[in-house]
C-alpha cells in the first residue's frame, strides 16, 4: 500500500498544469525514457511501486523507445521512398527496370502493450511524487523534476544511455543546460580514478572510446559539473553508471 503525503500548492499546480520534465523532442525522449526505465527498479519500490508494475512499465517504455527509435523513422522513410519511386515511374525516363523499394521489416519488434503508455507513465510519476517516501534527490535521480531557473539547478542532471554507434557501442550523455554554457564531464572505468573526459556545450555528448585493454565487459561511471566562462564550478551531479559489452 502506498502512503501519501500532503502536497504543497506549487506541487499541485505543477502536477495539474503540465509535465515539464518530459522532453519535447524524440531524441531527448529516447534518452529520458531509457534513463527512467533504468532507475524505476531502484526508486520505484521506495515509493510503493510494485514489482509487477515496474515490469509492466519497463515493457511499456521498451515499446515506446522502439517506436521512436526504429519503427516511426523507418515508416516515414518508407513513405518518402515510395513517393520518390512513384514520381520516377510516372514522370521519369530511362531503359533500365527499377523495382519498387521494399518496406521496412521489424523482426525483433517488442510485444505491443495496450494503448496509453504515456498516460500510465505520468500517472505512475504523480503517485511517486505524493508518496511519503518521495524526496527531491529521488526525483532528480528519476529525472522527474523540471525547472527553467538556473538557480534551482545547482548540479546538472545527466541521462546516460548505451547505444550502437558507427564503430560499435558508445555512451550517449544528455543533459539540459538551463542557461549554462555547458558541462564538464569526468569518467572512471571499472572503479578506477576519475579523469577528465570532455567539456560539452551541445547535447548529447558521445563517449565513443573503445574498451580498454582486453576487457570483454567494462563499467563506466560519469559525473558532471557546470562549465561557464571557461571554468568548471558547482557540485558534482549524481554518478551515472553503464555497462559496455553487455
Amino acid at each position: 500500500m502506498m502512503l501519501c503525503r500532503q502536497l504543497n500548492l506549487a506541487e499541485v499546480h505543477f502536477i495539474m498544469s503540465k509535465n515539464a520534465y518530459f522532453p519535447s523532442t524524440h531524441d531527448e525522449q529516447i534518452v529520458w525514457l531509457s534513463h527512467y526505465s533504468l532507475k524505476i527498479p531502484i526508486n520505484g519500490p521506495v515509493c510503493g511501486i510494485s514489482d509487477q508494475e515496474i515490469n509492466d512499465t519497463q515493457a511499456d517504455l521498451s515499446y515506446y523507445i522502439w517506436m521512436l527509435q526504429h519503427w516511426h523513422p523507418s515508416v516515414q522513410r518508407d513513405a518518402k521512398d515510395s513517393t520518390v519511386y512513384k514520381t520516377m515511374m510516372v514522370s521519369g525516363s530511362g531503359n533500365a527496370t527499377i523495382n519498387y523499394p521494399l518496406p521496412s521489416v521489424f523482426p525483433n519488434a517488442p510485444a505491443a502493450p495496450t494503448p496509453g503508455i504515456k498516460n500510465r507513465l505520468i500517472s505512475q510519476i504523480n503517485r511517486i511524487k505524493v508518496s511519503l517516501s518521495y524526496t527531491d534527490a529521488l526525483g532528480h535521480d528519476l529525472g522527474i523534476i523540471a525547472s527553467t531557473n538556473t538557480t534551482e539547478h545547482l548540479v546538472p542532471i545527466p541521462y546516460v544511455l548505451v547505444e550502437l554507434g558507427n564503430s560499435g557501442q558508445r555512451v550517449a550523455i544528455s543533459f539540459n543546460k538551463y542557461g549554462h554554457e555547458g558541462v564538464w564531464i569526468e569518467c572512471r572505468i571499472n572503479g578506477g580514478e576519475w579523469t577528465f573526459l570532455a567539456i560539452d556545450t551541445l547535447k548529447p555528448y558521445y563517449d565513443e572510446r573503445p574498451m580498454t585493454g582486453d576487457n570483454i565487459h567494462e563499467t563506466r561511471e560519469y559525473r558532471l559539473r557546470w562549465w561557464d566562462k571557461s571554468v568548471p564550478h558547482g557540485e558534482w551531479s549524481n554518478v551515472q553508471t553503464v555497462l559496455l559489452g553487455a
